[in-house]
């Protein structure tokens, strides 16, 4: 998870220090840009535009990141921060491309609404910030309807990140219960 935030923190400063590098490893404004960036819906989620963005997102990923792998297992962090970006990535290509719009986009909010979200469905009784992770889910939903008209193609990787994060929790729920019922039903035949 460290090097999660120093990647991001680091080409940050890269980024201030030379804007080039946001635009080669942002998300492209359409499909075609993917041609000459097929790397883009994997790099968006380790930059940042402004370091407000930044800050919260760091601060998201150190909060729910650590519950994340207490619940699941280590790698668990990186690999629904990395699937839960790929797939608000590839939502917004979509979107841009049934309606036709641009869909220039930076940031790891998908990847990060991820992590929190596989942390709601693994345990929604969780304290985060002094509140219960079902509280800040709430808080992303709330924040999600109010960027809706202002930022909709955000709100899609978003909701997006989210999705993967909710299914992939529930799907360790499932596993870590099968062995238990197994079990279960062992003894009584």
């Amino acid at each position: 998870m460290l090097a999660l935030v120093a990647t991001q923190v680091v080409l940050f400063v890269a980024g201030t220090l030379n804007p080039v590098i946001w635009d080669v490893l942002s998300l492209p404004g359409d499909v075609a840009g993917l041609v000459d960036r097929p790397w883009s819906p994997l790099t968006v989620m380790f930059v940042h535009a402004n370091v407000a963005h930044l800050a919260v997102m760091v601060l998201m990923l150190a909060a729910f990141g650590p519950l994340l792998e207490q619940v699941a297992r280590s790698w668990a962090v990186l690999a629904v921060y990395l699937t839960a970006g790929l797939a608000g990535s590839f939502a917004v290509m979509a979107v841009v491309q049934a309606f036709e719009t641009d869909g220039s986009l930076m940031g790891s909010s998908a990847a990060v609404f991820g992590v929190a979200a596989a942390v709601l469905a693994l345990d929604p009784s969780a304290r985060v910030f002094g509140g219960k992770a079902t509280q800040w889910l709430g808080v992303l939903v709330a924040v999600n309807i109010a960027f809706l008209l202002s930022q909709p193609l955000g709100s899609v990787a978003h909701l997006a990140g989210l999705a993967v994060g909710v299914a992939y929790g529930r799907w360790v729920v499932r596993r870590q219960r099968e062995p238990v019922e197994e079990h279960a039903k062992a003894r009584t035949t």
